[in-house]
This record gives structure tokens, C-alpha cells and sequence, in this order.
């Protein structure tokens, strides 16, 4: 009986155009690389209940949450995760109860293991986008340190002797 051997290079050269035929189907139709336009314009468009939100009651912090994570589905890949970080500590900072250390400590975490996120959102929206939301606020910089001009040493000297008349 004859054995078949099969052909390798078919079954690659099949893999290989299968996945180029589902990278393009995910490239067009799928939402989850975000839309930079719509992100962008959302946010523009949404800046004010960004930055200042008006939460005068503790119902008003879910409509802001929603907000957030609606905007948060249409992130470029570029910043995506930057925002979800925000967001998922704006969530835990939703959950705090006032006057307990342990809930409170932990939305201080959440709130400061973000800081590096908000900044390189801001950053992105400033360089993409042309938005300003404002100053972003954190404890520790994160912009790239500069080296300083290294200091001239050396001693000049000045001839002091009065030139005669």
C-alpha cells in the first residue's frame, strides 16, 4: 500500500493566508483597536464632565463611571490601557467608605498607581488629538528627566592691574 506523505508547504502556505484573511477581517470590522477620531471627539466633546465633574450626590459618581468606560471603548491600542487603568481606579475609588482607613487607603493606592497612566493619556491626547484636558496632577513627575548643563569649572582668571596713563 502506498503511504501519502503530506505536503508542508501547502498546509503553511494555507495557515499563513488563513491568518492574513483573519488579521484583515479583525483590522476592519473589529472595534476592539478603538477609533482615535471618535475617541478623540468624545473626549473633546466630554472634557468638562472629565475633569470637573459635578458629584454631589453618590448616585452621580455611577453616570461618570459609565462615561468614562464608554469613551474607554473606543481607545486606540496606543492608549487603551492607560485608560482603563484610570478607570479602573476611579472604580475603586467609587467604592470607599468615608471614614474607613482600609477602604480609603486603597482607593489612595488605586488613585496613585495611576498617576503614570493619566499623565501619558494627557501626553497622548495633547500629541493626537490637539485636547487639553488640563493639568494632570500626580505626586511623583513623570515627564523624562534631563540631564542638567554640566557646570563650566573652570577658573577664569581677570587681569586686574589699572592700565597708565
Amino acid at each position: 500500500m502506498p503511504t501519502v506523505t503530506p505536503r508542508p508547504q501547502r498546509s503553511t502556505r494555507r495557515l499563513a493566508v488563513a491568518l492574513v484573511v483573519v488579521a484583515a477581517a479583525a483590522g476592519c470590522g473589529d472595534d476592539s483597536g478603538g477609533d482615535a477620531e471618535r475617541f478623540c471627539g468624545e473626549v473633546a466633546a466630554n472634557k468638562d464632565a472629565l475633569t470637573n465633574p459635578v458629584l454631589t450626590y453618590a448616585d452621580d459618581i455611577e453616570p461618570l463611571l459609565d462615561l468614562y468606560r464608554k469613551i474607554g471603548s473606543l481607545a486606540p491600542l496606543a492608549v487603551e490601557g492607560d485608560w482603563n487603568q484610570i478607570v479602573a481606579a476611579y472604580e475603586t475609588a467609587s467604592t470607599v467608605v468615608p471614614g474607613e482607613q482600609a477602604s480609603e487607603q486603597e482607593a489612595l493606592a488605586a488613585i496613585y498607581s495611576s498617576e503614570e497612566s493619566a499623565a501619558a493619556v494627557d501626553q497622548w491626547l495633547r500629541a493626537n488629538c490637539a485636547v487639553d484636558i488640563g493639568p494632570v496632577f500626580t505626586i511623583v513627575p513623570h515627564t523624562p528627566a534631563t540631564t542638567p548643563a554640566p557646570i563650566d569649572t573652570a577658573v577664569t582668571t581677570v587681569d586686574t592691574t589699572i592700565p597708565s596713563p
